[in-house]
């Protein structure tokens, strides 16, 4: 794989086998990313994904390996719908982070939280209910709609919140369209706001989703995206269109340099982009890998 894909998909797949569509019993989920970190693939993984209500089965798998690394672990707290269940989840994530930590005694480190909204409406109240947990890196996912983008407003204005969005799920309206990501991303990268996705984005380039017959975004093109927007302060229609191609027509990858019709990325744009794209969260490392390699992408450039 040439130096500029390897450094625009580097450690991005945070692993969360235990979410849908694979939806993996713990003891197998753990299995595979410790298959990963241990195998030629660990170069894309970042982190493990678990529910906070599922960091005690967590635990006591953990605790079944012998000499395995610590396990880097993003914790989803759990989606609520009201402000007053949220101060409740908050309490209840925070107490399971606290047990787990001491229950694992190093075999693990907690090094990220997620937690959606109950709303856009209760941004401001929930930025300041979250600064407990600034000794982690916390992404704060945004529902889609109305109010994203003040949203997005105020956790930059935080300084230490990023954010997370959803491009995808169980059914067709979990798919933003492309016009909707795309004002997220040229948002994000407008406010210096580091961000992570997740759900749908399993295939390099877009295409139809079997399921749902919604059309999935490829994670080639919104991290690609991102970094144009950074070096080319690419507008949210240009951002569109790249979001929008679905084959590799346009596309060129080299040692040194990518490009995508006439716009182009240097090794050090894209590391100044992955600097605010942190990851993506997706269920399987095989058919990302695999699907790169199926478009020749795995071997050489194009």
């Amino acid at each position: 794989m040439v130096a500029t894909l390897t450094s625009l998909l580097d450690g991005v797949i945070d692993y969360a086998g235990l979410f849908p569509p694979a939806q993996l019993e713990m003891s197998h989920s753990l299995a595979n990313y410790f298959r990963y970190l241990q195998g030629s693939d660990a170069w894309v993984l970042g982190r493990f994904v678990c529910p906070a209500a599922r960091l005690g089965e967590l635990s006591t798998a953990l605790n079944s390996y012998t000499g395995a690394p610590e396990l880097p672990v993003t914790v989803v707290g759990e989606s609520t719908g009201s402000l007053e269940d949220w101060h409740r989840v908050l309490e209840q994530d925070a107490n399971s982070m606290s047990d787990f930590v001491d229950a694992t005694d190093g075999l693990a480190a907690i090094e990220s939280f997620e937690i959606k909204i109950p709303g856009h409406r209760h941004i401001g109240a929930c930025v300041k209910d979250l600064k407990s947990f600034e000794e982690v890196d916390v992404f704060v996912e945004l529902p889609w709609g109305e109010g994203i983008h003040d949203s997005l407003a105020a956790l930059a204005e935080s300084e230490w919140l990023c954010a997370k969005a959803r491009t995808g799920g169980a059914t067709a309206d979990a798919f933003p369209p492309a016009s909707e990501l795309a004002a997220f991303l040229h948002g994000a990268v407008s406010l210096d706001l580091g961000f992570k996705l997740t759900a749908g984005l399993h295939h390099p380039l877009p295409r139809v989703d079997r399921e749902t017959g919604a059309r999935m975004h490829g994670f080639l093109n919104v991290l690609a995206a991102c970094g144009f927007a950074l070096s080319e302060d690419m507008s949210r229609s240009e951002i569109e269109d790249l979001l929008l191609t679905t084959t590799l027509e346009n596309w060129r990858f080299e040692e040194s340099q990518m490009k995508w019709c006439d716009s182009t990325l240097t090794i050090e744009d894209i590391e100044d982009s992955r600097d605010l794209f942190w990851t993506i969260g997706s269920c399987s490392v095989e058919e990302a890998l695999g699907d790169l390699d199926a478009l020749g992408l795995m071997a050489g450039g194009k």
